[in-house]
């Protein structure tokens, strides 16, 4: 997954009757993290991977690289403390030149048989500092502020054989800001991680039946559900449904 992380940008502004222009090369370098997820295992030649950083910018850029572990409440909350006892991340920094690739490896170092999947997530984060550059003589004001670019991937060590399992553990109505919602909940009691890619939901309440596609659960379809972890979601109250209990079957097709 990549994700942007504007810290700054290099901005035109007005204040007052003037703007104030930042000059064209000053332009913030840019790279590519690929591929976006790797699955290590926990032992053996396979507990080792790579990743590969790209500059795609005109200006050599400085970055970061570091591994965090990935938890995930039941409302879908992120949380990454750190996980640099676990792994082994070569280089942990890199410059790259404008064009230039690097290959960041990536070795587990910790639990060699674990019960479960366990998830982490490796950062890649353009680091704040200016690199060659020269000194620009302008004669109006000018605000810069720097553009840093953030990668987040996805990571696994995952035990051999590791598979997932969902279940649906509860569906039910509730009234949220005034208006009719559905409450679905889902537990992955496997061993290795499950996205909930091509889900249908079928409903039943009052006599009728209705059946969700992806399209129609925006927020649940395609969303991770980590192995031994559970997420809970609520989504409006589907049309044509009669308000009140209801049952629910799901497929991953």
């Amino acid at each position: 997954m990549k994700t942007f992380a504007p810290i700054g940008c290099l901005a035109s502004l007005l204040l007052g009757a003037g703007a104030l222009m930042a000059p064209a090369s000053w332009a913030d370098a840019t790279y590519q993290l690929t591929p976006s997820s790797l699955t290590l295992e926990p032992s053996g030649a396979r507990s080792t991977g790579s990743f590969q950083v790209r500059s795609t910018g005109d200006q050599p850029v400085a970055i970061e690289i570091r591994v965090t572990e990935r938890q995930i409440d039941l409302h879908g909350r992120e949380t990454r403390p750190d996980a640099e006892d676990h792994f082994i991340v070569y280089p942990p920094q890199i410059l790259l030149q404008p064009g230039q690739a690097q290959t960041v490896r990536v070795t587990w170092l910790g639990e060699p048989t674990p019960t479960h999947e366990l998830p982490f997530r490796l950062i890649a984060e353009q680091l704040p500092i200016a690199l060659d550059r020269p000194e620009v003589s302008v004669t109006t004001p000018v605000v810069r502020i720097n553009a840093l670019y953030k990668y987040v991937a996805s990571l696994y060590v995952t035990p051999q054989g590791g598979r997932p399992d969902v279940v649906l553990t509860g569906v039910s109505h509730q009234t949220a800001g005034g208006q009719d919602a559905l409450v679905v909940q889902f537990h992955n009691r496997g061993t290795a991680h499950q996205l909930l890619t091509g889900l249908h939901l079928t409903l039943g309440a009052g006599g009728q039946t209705v059946t969700l596609g992806p399209s129609q659960l925006p927020g649940i379809s395609g969303e991770n559900l980590l192995a031994q972890n559970q997420r809970q979601f609520t989504v409006p109250w589907p049309a044509g449904l009669p308000v009140g209990p209801v049952t629910a079957t799901f497929e991953l097709r």
